[in-house]
């Protein structure tokens, strides 16, 4: 009989936090599983540690030399056995009774494919909760240009996912989830769990650190991939500016605010003759853009809050207002 899920870890140098990453998944509420570690050609202690855990549920593979997380991660998709996968990270810790929580939700919710959790960081850095939309609605809108899912948190359903040939593709290297996700919502509905499942350990040596340029760069071809299925005519300097406008960080004119705010008019009228997402949230997702873009003009300036707050995406009635308007007094 084939357990019921297939928690599939990658595993990469991974020695001092391994066996807390095992013993968290081992040792849940949820027991019908199997463990499928794959050590990816390390060089450390990590397959040792694997090979010294005694559990029959615990499955230890060993690539013959280090191909790389993507090609490691379809190696476990073609050989979990699990009616669901759950993926689960080498250095981070999962709360007890996530698995339990979340093959619970997926029997009781057969129209969904692909669910995460919410998480909260630990190590280096300030502590955060990382907190996800929860709704099919908002999470498709989020995949218009950012993650809504929680890699090391999610359970899926693997025959749905064979069905649709859907695996991680080489082609977006540090943001493979993203991109699977992305691909994964043009089939079946996402949701996420309004529940904490995972500790998510935050270290030097992480992709986000070691590889940002990459990642920023892959994110930006699938933020245009994703452009073009709702503007397909959308030029060269569309792509640019709509770059720019999802962008959370880079710095902005005045006159760049003013241009982002005509292309979300723009997008939203896109989007009413198209009905690809759902109207409310995906205005609320410009609202939120828009918010952001305003925090990112510089030089800030009473100006600044005068342009945001009379665009039809200034959410008006909240404290956001007063917010904005403080810091564009102090700093003018």
């Amino acid at each position: 009989m084939p357990p019921r899920v297939t928690v599939l870890m990658p595993v990469y140098n991974a020695a001092p936090h391994l066996l807390e990453a095992v013993n968290s998944i081992l040792g849940g509420t949820f027991d019908d599983l199997e463990l499928l570690a794959i050590d990816d050609g390390s060089t450390d202690e990590s397959e040792k540690i694997l090979r010294s855990v005694v559990d029959s549920r615990l499955r230890v593979l060993r690539n013959p030399r280090n191909v790389g997380v993507i090609a490691t991660l379809n190696t476990g998709l073609d050989l979990a056995e699990g009616h669901y996968i759950a993926r689960m990270d080498a250095d981070d810790v999962s709360m007890p009774d996530r698995l339990a929580r979340q093959v619970a939700f997926m029997d009781g919710n057969a129209q969904i494919g692909l669910s995460g959790t919410r998480a909260k960081t630990f190590g280096a850095g300030p502590k955060k909760r990382i907190r996800t939309p929860l709704s099919a609605a908002e999470i498709d809108v989020q995949l218009f240009a950012f993650n809504p899912v929680c890699h090391p948190t999610v359970i899926l359903r693997r025959k749905l996912f064979a069905e649709h040939a859907l695996r991680y593709s080489a082609d977006a290297p540090h943001a493979e989830d993203l991109d699977l996700w992305m691909r994964a919502a043009a089939h079946f509905k996402l949701s996420n769990l309004p529940v904490l499942g995972l500790r998510y350990r935050v270290h030097a040596r992480q992709v986000t650190n070691r590889f940002a340029r990459e990642q920023h760069d892959t994110l930006e071809k699938l933020r245009r991939r994703q452009l073009l299925l709702l503007a397909p005519d959308a030029s060269e300097a569309d792509i640019a500016l709509h770059l720019k406008a999802v962008d959370v960080s880079a710095p902005l004119t005045h006159q760049e605010l003013g241009a982002i705010e005509e292309w979300l008019t723009r997008l939203k009228d896109l989007n009413s003759r198209s009905s690809r997402y759902d109207a409310t949230a995906f205005h609320s997702f410009l609202v939120q853009r828009w918010l952001n873009a305003s925090h990112r003009c510089i030089p800030r300036s009473t100006n600044v809050w005068r342009i945001w707050r009379r665009s039809e995406f200034a959410n008006i009635g909240v404290t956001t207002s007063l917010w904005l308007l403080a810091k564009a007094v102090l700093q003018h």
